[in-house]
């Protein structure tokens, strides 16, 4: 490895070019060598805008700068093909959510990742949030007890982008917008459970170290149009279950909702992420008021960036991880099917009793299991 990561970006899109690219340029630790889109003015814009050395339309090319991690932003269907091929040479990855629209296909980006000794992460910000962590290591101290019960509510106005005025995400911040159909068009993953339910699902599924095992779920929007709003009923191995419900259907984004609620049998938190808020109460103790977080630590945007680069330079662990990412799209994905065919979906991911990613059992999932 050089002296600094070599860093190439796959998709310059709306997010890429708000956060991603401006925190690569900005972190000591990285050089930004290539950026890569379909679009090559788009691709030569962010090359001229954030310094990159090379600008191509073809991932191929891209993996011959000896590059130590890659960045993926393209459209949702489009993860995984650009994903696999960077694993397959030996590099890092991280991957903007949701990992996948299918979940053989995450599970077989964390099969690649195993077997190639490489770091796979995943673009959830919420975990890089200390209120969020501090949930998870209560949960993994046994502070609360067994989990009983959960809740996550999580709602904006997303409502315009499903409607495809992407005029919506223009800002100074950001000189791209993204393209309509990455929200308008069920084949790319638009709609609220790809676009929006993902990050209640993979931080219930974070902060309750759970593996799911069913899901029953509803959400509008089945066959024609998008969905604007779901829910869903989540058990795991542990008969720990939650209710997760997200919409996009809020008049003032600014007054989105982003609330989570554990309960075991030793005690409770509750956790508001978009008011970095934290509260616990365990038997016989009064509850406790965590310093409020700042909007940027509450959802610390930077995070997957900087993680990326750090588990290249300093060996460090992978915060949201490509397990985590698969077994979002696992729920996704039979939240979607429940929702069609009106009865609960059992998931059987390849994981073993302690939770570790087995490769043997992706073969038998794949021919036994559905969805």
């Amino acid at each position: 490895m050089s002296a600094k990561v070599r860093v190439g970006i796959v998709g310059a899109g709306w997010w890429c070019a708000r956060v991603h690219l401006p925190n690569i340029v900005s972190n000591p630790d990285a050089d930004l060598v290539a950026i890569c889109d379909a679009d090559i003015n788009r691709a030569l814009q962010a090359q001229n805008l954030f310094g990159a050395d090379h600008a191509v339309t073809e991932m191929e090319e891209m993996l011959t700068f000896n590059l130590d991690c890659i960045l993926i932003s393209t459209p949702h269907n489009h993860h995984f093909k650009p994903a696999a091929l960077a694993l397959k040479h030996g590099i890092d990855v991280m991957i903007e959510k949701p990992m996948t629209l299918v979940p053989s296909e995450a599970w077989e980006l964390v099969r690649l990742s195993y077997e190639n000794s490489c770091n796979l992460h995943l673009g959830y910000t919420f975990p890089h949030s200390k209120h969020v962590q501090q949930v998870q290591e209560m949960v993994s101290n046994g502070e609360l007890g067994d989990l009983e019960f959960g809740t996550a509510l999580f709602t904006g106005n997303i409502a315009p982008l499903y409607e495809g005025h992407v005029n919506a995400q223009v800002d100074p911040s950001s000189p791209f917008s993204s393209l309509a159909t990455t929200y308008t068009s069920k084949k790319h993953g638009g709609g609220q459970l790809y676009t929006q339910t993902t990050h209640p699902v993979s931080t219930m599924l974070f902060i309750s170290k759970s593996i799911p095992s069913s899901v029953t779920g509803v959400m509008n929007g089945t066959t024609t149009k998008v969905d604007l709003s779901n829910s869903l009923i989540m058990q795991t191995r542990n008969n720990f279950f939650a209710t997760i419900g997200s919409s996009g259907a809020m008049t003032d984004h600014a007054e989105r909702l982003e609330e989570y609620r554990l309960i075991g049998k030793n005690g409770h938190v509750i956790l508001d992420t978009k008011n970095g808020t934290l509260q616990s109460q365990f038997r016989g103790h009064s509850l406790v008021t965590e310093s409020k977080l700042s909007d940027s630590a509450a959802n610390p945007v930077e995070g997957p960036v900087n993680a990326l680069i750090s588990a290249v330079v300093n060996k460090s662990a992978v915060r949201a991880n490509g397990i985590l990412g698969a077994l979002t799209v696992d729920v996704l994905e039979a939240c979607r099917l429940s929702s069609i065919e009106k009865r609960t979906i059992s998931l059987q991911p390849p994981l073993d009793l302690d939770g570790n990613f087995n490769p043997t059992l992706v073969k038998e999932r794949s021919e036994n299991v559905q969805p």
